[in-house]
């Protein structure tokens, strides 16, 4: 009977071993996500925070003395670029957060409570970038084709390198927004894996 019961300890010592080792790589994986999307975020952040362009122009002719003007287009002109770069901003601020969370929130777990605030988290932020990086593409759609119904005319035939820098950094938002909701289905998955564990403990 000792037999049987050292050779069944033995038998889930070494399972759990195997399932240590086989979760070890897997581990990696959200911090992993959570440092491209920390670095996508603050990326689109600095590279449309900093995006500006100034030109001048020919605006009148006086005889043969052309008037010229001076014309500057910066990402605070536009109130959903601003919008733009506060959600991204607090989307990296969230990044980071939440991948110390990650490495360091079992030491001070309550209850697993960690395991609901992050995915919960993580859609918000999903949420509120999403919505950021659209209204840019919106307002960037918008300077590059103009609208002839509202005769509003497109502004990046002329101030190119300030709409391809903002189309930059719409794009790598657009690549977090991604990574973000792949962290969500994870989180998610780890979540039911737990609660379902916990339930067949219990029966």
């Amino acid at each position: 009977m000792a037999v049987e019961i050292g050779d069944k300890a033995e038998a889930e010592c070494k399972s759990n071993q195997e399932i240590a080792v086989t979760r070890k790589p897997i581990g990696y994986v959200i911090p992993v996500l959570r440092l491209l999307t920390f670095a996508a975020t603050l990326s689109a952040t600095l590279v449309m925070a900093l995006n500006k362009q100034t030109k001048t122009f020919v605006v009148a002719t006086v005889g043969t003395t052309p008037i010229k003007a001076t014309f500057t287009a910066k990402f605070s002109h536009t109130p959903a670029f601003v919008f733009f770069v506060i959600a991204n901003g607090m989307a990296s601020f969230h990044s980071i957060l939440m991948l110390v969370i990650e490495l360091f929130g079992h030491k001070y777990d309550l209850k697993g409570l960690r395991f609901v605030i992050i995915p919960v988290l993580d859609i918000f932020t999903v949420a509120l970038i999403s919505g950021a990086a659209n209204a840019a593409a919106f307002m960037g759609e918008l300077g590059r084709n103009g609208n002839s119904h509202a005769r509003w005319n497109k502004i990046c035939d002329r101030f190119k390198k300030y709409c391809d820098h903002g189309s930059a950094a719409m794009l790598v938002s657009f690549i977090a927004v991604l990574i973000l909701i792949i962290i969500t289905a994870i989180s998610i998955l780890k979540l039911h894996k737990r609660n379902s564990t916990s339930y067949s403990t219990l029966h």
